[in-house]
């Protein structure tokens, strides 16, 4: 079994890794099946994104300072910095994200584009599994302005 030190943890998460790639970047929303990987087109309708404090994100230049902020916490963990908001764009139930790097993605099949994937959910239960991102509801229509109260991006000690 593989394990990774804390050094190590901390600079694949921070400025050499996931952090510096995805630093500026923004988190898509989608309903439906997630797709087998992130390097697949999204095969589903965005009903929303998470940006800073909500505003319009724009690739590459992002004029409105909308790009997610992250802070990186040691052991080799990233978190949410600033007001994370997600806002509506279209009325589904959120299940999967993308979270993609700050530079243009047309978010079709490639190997090339930085992306992160995973399960969208509500506060679980005793027992129940604990999803990527925790939404206090699924339920997203244009009208929706819900603050990110915390994101967690933690590179595991082991490989398990």
């Amino acid at each position: 079994m593989i394990s990774l030190s804390t050094g190590l943890r901390m600079a694949v998460a921070g400025n050499y890794g996931v952090g510096y790639m995805m630093n500026g970047g923004v988190i898509r929303v989608y309903g439906g099946t997630r797709v087998a990987s992130p390097d697949n087109a999204p095969g589903t309708t965005e009903i929303g994104r998470i940006t800073t404090g909500g505003l319009d994100w724009y690739p590459d230049t992002d004029p409105n300072n909308a790009g997610l902020i992250l802070q990186l916490v040691s052991p080799g963990a990233l978190v949410n910095s600033g007001e994370w908001r997600l806002k509506g764009s279209a009325t589904g139930t959120a299940t999967w994200f993308r979270w993609c790097w700050a530079a243009t993605d047309p978010q079709h099949e490639s190997t090339y584009y930085p992306r992160i994937d995973g399960d969208i959910g509500i506060e679980p239960g005793e027992g129940d599994p604990i999803p990527d991102l925790v939404l206090a509801t699924t339920a997203i229509t244009t009208a929706t302005a819900r603050d990110i109260e915390s994101f967690l991006f933690l590179l595991p000690m082991e490989d398990a």
